[in-house]
């Protein structure tokens, strides 16, 4: 079994990281969230593992090497545990 505790999550290594996520059919995104462990639940009282500054690609096929920029977004860390960031290219 899993521990969904706080503070056990799967975690990149370093400062650095990405993850790529298929999908069993095309679909042309409008937004997305991210939901990390808010402050008040995190053993230490911060959340420093929360990614604040990222980028978005999407793709349109496995074949495709560099992806199409859907967005970067800033995780706000006093806000809400669960942030939802809207699509605003035009696909």
């Amino acid at each position: 079994m899993t521990d969904v505790h706080p503070g056990n999550c799967w975690a990149f290594k370093g400062s650095y990281g990405y993850l790529v996520i298929g999908l069993s059919m095309k679909i042309v995104p409008t937004a997305f969230s991210l939901d990390h462990t808010p402050k008040s639940l995190s053993p230490t009282g911060n959340i420093s593992s929360v990614p604040r500054d990222f980028n978005v690609y999407g793709l349109d096929d496995e074949q495709q090497e560099e992806g199409q920029l859907l967005g970067q977004f800033v995780y706000e860390d006093d806000g809400d545990a669960l942030q939802t960031f809207l699509v605003s290219l035009g696909l």
